[in-house]
C-alpha cells in the first residue's frame, strides 16, 4: 500500500510541476542552431561542453527541457571544401557510417505520463524507456492507440 502512496505522490508532484511550467511559460526550451559548416559545428560542441560544467544543464537535456533545433536544415551534405582549414590529419577521408538507428524517442525517466507519450512526435512508431521506468495507465493507452511499441533499454 505504501507503494501505492509513493507511486502517487510521485505522480502528482511531476503532473504539478508540468502544469505550472505551463502557466509560467516554461515549457522545453529550443534552442536554433545553425551548423551549416564545420566551424559552426565545432563552435556548438564547445558550447555545449560548456554548459555541461552547469549545474542541471545535462539533467534537464535529458529530461526534454532543453531542446536544439536546426536553424537551417539542409539535405546535402557539408562540402569538403569547409575542410580545408582543418590540418590534413583530421579531415575525413570519407563518411561516417553508423549502426546506431537514429530517430529513435527515448526517455530517461521513472514514471512515463500520458503526457510524455503526447509529447512524441506523430508517425514515430517506437520509444525507448530505461528498465526501471513505469508507465501510468493512460500513458499505456496513449501508446496503444498511436500504436507506438515501447522498449526498454538494457541499462
Amino acid at each position: 500500500m505504501s507503494e501505492l502512496r509513493a507511486l502517487i505522490r510521485e505522480l502528482l508532484s511531476e503532473e504539478i510541476a508540468a502544469l505550472r511550467a505551463e502557466i509560467l511559460g516554461g515549457g522545453p526550451a529550443t534552442e536554433r542552431v545553425e551548423v551549416a559548416t564545420v566551424a559552426q559545428l565545432t563552435d556548438f560542441a564547445l558550447t555545449i561542453a560548456r554548459r555541461a560544467q552547469e549545474p542541471g544543464f545535462l539533467a534537464g537535456l535529458e529530461a526534454g527541457q532543453i531542446r536544439f533545433a536546426p536553424a537551417v536544415t539542409t539535405s546535402q551534405p557539408v562540402p569538403m571544401r569547409d575542410f580545408a582549414d582543418l590540418p590534413a590529419a583530421t579531415a575525413p577521408a570519407a563518411r561516417l557510417v553508423t549502426t546506431v538507428p537514429a530517430g529513435i524517442p527515448e526517455l530517461r525517466k521513472t514514471l512515463v505520463t500520458e503526457r510524455d507519450i503526447a509529447a512524441i512526435g506523430e508517425g514515430e512508431t517506437r520509444l525507448r524507456i530505461t528498465r526501471q521506468a513505469r508507465l501510468t495507465p493512460l500513458a499505456g493507452d496513449e501508446a496503444r492507440r498511436r500504436g507506438i511499441r515501447i522498449e526498454r533499454t538494457l541499462a
